[in-house]
C-alpha cells in the first residue's frame, strides 16, 4: 500500500498553508503576550528577534520532510512577511483604531524594510530548519547552529551597542547599570545553547553545534546590525 505521508516528492498545500499561517500568529502573539511572557522570554520577541528566527528556522525543521524542497524557503518568506504585516497591523489597530487599517500604505511603510529583510531571511533560516536532520553532519552542524547563533546575536547586539558608546561618548554618564543587559544576554545565550541541544538528534552533534554557534551568531549579529542601521539612517525606526 502505498504511503499517505507527505514528502518531498508529494507534499500536501496544507502543510504550506500551515507553515504560511505560522507568521500571522507570531506576528500577532508577540504583541498580545508581551505583557503575559517573563521579560527573559518575553524581550526576545518584542526587543529582538530571535524568538521569531528560533520559531522559522523550527517550521523549517517540521515542514521538510512535508513539503518540496522549493516549497520550503517558499515557507519561510511567506511566514515573516505574514508575521511583520500581522505585527504591525495588530499594533495600528491597538493604538490607532481599525480603522486605520484601511490605509496600509501608511502602516506599512515604516515596515518597508524588514518586509524586504524577510524575503531574504524567511527562506535562509527555513533552509537551516531543513538542514538539521540531513545526513551530512557538515549541514547538520549549520542548521544547529544558526539556530543557536539567532540567541547570541540578540544578545551581542545590546551589548556591543553600550561598550561601543561607553568607547565613543566616555564623558557621558550611562543611562542605567548595564548589570539588567548582561543578564538578559546570558539569558538569551543560555536559551540558545539549550535549545540546539534539545533539537541535536545525532550521537556528536551536540558539541560541535554549541561550538558552531559562535561564527553562525557572528554572521547573523553582522547582518541584524546591518538591518538595524539602514532603518535607523531611514528614519524608519526598529520593529517594536
Amino acid at each position: 500500500m502505498p504511503s499517505t505521508l507527505p514528502s518531498r516528492n508529494r507534499s500536501s498545500p496544507a502543510v504550506l498553508v500551515l507553515a504560511a499561517l505560522a507568521g500571522p500568529v507570531l506576528g500577532a502573539l508577540t504583541l498580545f503576550g508581551a505583557g503575559l511572557l517573563p521579560w527573559w522570554i518575553g524581550r526576545l520577541f518584542t526587543d529582538a528577534s530571535a524568538g521569531w528566527c528560533a520559531v522559522v528556522i523550527l517550521v523549517g525543521l517540521w515542514a521538510s520532510t512535508r513539503l518540496r524542497a522549493w516549497q520550503v524557503p517558499a515557507a519561510g518568506a511567506l511566514a515573516l512577511l505574514s508575521a511583520v504585516v500581522c505585527y504591525y497591523a495588530v499594533a495600528v489597530a491597538l493604538t490607532v483604531g481599525p480603522v486605520a487599517l484601511l490605509d496600509p500604505a501608511a502602516w506599512l511603510f515604516p515596515a518597508w524594510l524588514w518586509l524586504l529583510a524577510a524575503c531574504v531571511a524567511g527562506p535562509l533560516l527555513t533552509a537551516a530548519g531543513a538542514w538539521i536532520r540531513h545526513a551530512r553532519r557538515s549541514r547538520r552542524l549549520v542548521g544547529l547552529g544558526l539556530l543557536g547563533g539567532v540567541f547570541l546575536a540578540d544578545a551581542l547586539l545590546p551589548v556591543l551597542d553600550w561598550l561601543h558608546f561607553r568607547l565613543t561618548a566616555p564623558e557621558v554618564p550611562p543611562p542605567s547599570s548595564p548589570a539588567p543587559m548582561y543578564a538578559g544576554a546570558a539569558v538569551a545565550v543560555l536559551l540558545g545553547a539549550a535549545l540546539v541541544l534539545v533539537v541535536a538528534r545525532e550521537l556528536g552533534d551536540r558539541p560541535r553545534a554549541l561550538a558552531a554557534m559562535v561564527p553562525a551568531g557572528l554572521l547573523w549579529y553582522a547582518g541584524v546590525w546591518a538591518v538595524n542601521t539602514a532603518m535607523f539612517m531611514a528614519g524608519t525606526g526598529r520593529l517594536g
